[in-house]
């Protein structure tokens, strides 16, 4: 009896798996997109089924190998997702590089008022270039006052509360809506050694509703839209509400032709966090944690260092980039 319930519970394990698995490919309509988020963690789970029915078989308790192949297989899978990320890359810079800019992109919550950790946490990983999301006049106030004598420049968008504070000069800033076709956008043009480099900051909402769903997508095909127009080096960061293995982010890369950062230094998860607006237990936050946290560049640069940094009582940790604009 225990055995027939044990394959029957390794049947429906692996058939959840497999189709979790394969959603990442084709789940484009909502609500199904949602479970594309979570690669690594059926990575995790894929290999801990492995291991088990390898056991269960390899003592007789399950005589179908076919079950541990199948295991195996889903893990292939799911590693082939996981692995390139901590594969180097050509848009790498190999060794230290003597100059580089680090890019700081934070998401800070609404409901986040501790200003003083959060000024700490930029001030610690000292950014040329500092993207902080969902920051209100007042909190944008007293956050540059501080940040000045370091970040001189700051520019504030009102949709979205968009803020960006930089070393170098900020010109042509605005809010952008990509002709009515996107929300929360900050555009600018930032001179970096004596070159003009666009920079856009950008928070498409939560798809977690239809609407909202809608309207993330819309905000991607936007953003494309725009940066198929441009002819000169790009930045584009802040919180996409989107995972790499999402078929809307594929879309967006293959289109954009733009490189994720991320690309041969882990996942680095960036969400969720613990924070005292969070009402996730505490235990359940690091097995729900997804990287939707993203800084992305054109082929103009390449990439020195990419790693999480702190949390300062956000919900997202912020994401830091050294790049090299050869």
């Amino acid at each position: 009896m225990w055995q027939r319930l044990t394959l029957i519970v390794a049947i429906a394990t692996l058939s959840v798996l497999g189709l979790l698995s394969l959603f990442t490919y084709i789940a484009w309509s909502w609500p199904l997109e949602l479970v594309t988020h979570f690669r690594y963690q059926y990575l995790i789970i894929s290999l801990l089924v492995s291991i088990l029915l390898f056991i269960l078989w390899r003592i007789r308790y399950i005589k179908h190998k076919i079950l541990f192949f199948t295991a195996v297989l889903l893990l292939g899978l799911n590693l082939v997702e996981v692995l390139p990320w901590y594969l180097s890359h050509t848009q790498q810079v190999a060794g230290n590089a003597a100059k580089t800019i680090r890019i700081l992109s934070f998401n800070i919550n609404t409901q986040n008022n501790e200003h003083n950790k959060i000024v700490d946490l930029v001030a610690d990983n000292q950014p040329d270039v500092a993207l902080l999301l969902e920051i209100n006049q007042t909190s944008f106030e007293i956050i540059q006052s501080q940040l000045k004598p370091n970040l001189p420049y700051a520019f504030r968008s009102s949709g979205g509360g968009i803020a960006l504070f930089s070393r170098f000069p900020i010109q042509d800033a605005r809010a952008d809506n990509f002709n009515k076709k996107a929300k929360h956008n900050l555009v600018a043009t930032l001179e970096i050694n004596k070159r003009p480099i666009t920079f856009i900051g950008t928070h498409p909402l939560v798809p977690v509703k239809p609407a909202t769903f809608r309207s993330r997508n819309l905000q991607l095909a936007a953003i494309t839209e725009y940066i198929q127009g441009l002819n000169q080096p790009l930045i584009l960061a802040g919180d996409f509400n989107l995972t790499p293995w999402s078929p809307y982010y594929r879309k967006f890369v293959n289109k954009t032709k733009l490189h994720n950062t991320r690309l041969g230094f882990g996942i680095l998860p960036s969400w969720p966090r613990p924070a005292t607006h969070v009402n996730f237990a505490h235990w359940l936050i690091p097995l729900m944690n997804i990287p939707i946290d993203h800084c992305f560049v054109s082929k103009h640069f390449q990439v020195a260092r990419t790693y999480i940094g702190g949390n300062a009582n956000s919900d997202h940790a912020a994401l830091i980039t050294d790049l090299v604009l050869p």
